[in-house]
């Protein structure tokens, strides 16, 4: 996407050019001519350029104002999902800093694909029902082998893109900043990613 815009502009910009030597009734002199090769070589060059950067993997876009998903291919869209983000909200922690249910924005990678995953909850998910927060972080009350779904995509800091238990509320920012999807969108987009598929956040 981002090489294509650039390419539209520069090509843009070399139409305007070849419009305005429309208008001038003489014809182009050895200046013009050379101005159009290096215009030329320039575009190749960034081309190239470009081309490092890229490859032709699939990766994950997630808009978090609309709360959508999409799984891309270059400029091709293979799959979009309405999806859950982060509600934003923030839970007091009696002994430390707040918590703040945020979605993180930026540019992320697939660290580890994960089957059947098992969620360890962690303090918040005790403090914000009111409950005792188990004293080991291998607590049987800790694990919860129902709440993520089938498959979950870690993309690092605790940050993951796993299933619901609540399909009905996709398209909501209602999450504790992971980003859910439905069992058919989130398996798809399991089986398009591989280990260090990259996940830009917006």
């Amino acid at each position: 996407m981002v090489r294509s815009l650039l390419l539209f502009s520069l090509l843009a910009t070399a139409g305007l050019e070849a419009r305005d030597a429309t208008r001038v009734p003489s014809e182009p002199d050895a200046s013009d001519r050379l101005d159009g090769i290096r215009l030329k070589a320039e575009v190749l060059a960034l081309e190239k350029a470009l081309g490092q950067h890229m490859d032709d993997a699939p990766y994950i876009v997630i808009d978090t104002v609309h709360n959508l998903l999409q799984v891309r291919q270059g400029d091709r869209v293979l799959r979009e999902a309405v999806c859950a983000t982060g509600s934003g909200k923030v839970l007091l922690n009696p002994r430390k800093e707040d918590w703040r249910f945020e979605t993180p924005k930026g540019n992320f990678r697939v660290i580890r694909k994960v089957k059947d995953p098992i969620w360890a909850k962690p303090e918040w998910a005790f403090v914000e029902k009111g409950q005792a927060v188990p004293v080991l972080p291998s607590d049987f009350n800790r694990l919860d082998a129902v709440t993520l779904g089938r498959y979950a995509l870690e993309i690092g800091e605790g940050y993951e893109i796993h299933g619901t238990l609540y399909p009905h509320l996709l398209g909501r920012h209602i999450t504790h900043a992971c980003i859910r999807l439905n069992a058919h969108d989130l398996e798809a987009a399991f089986n398009l990613m591989r280990t260090g598929s990259r996940v830009y956040i917006y």
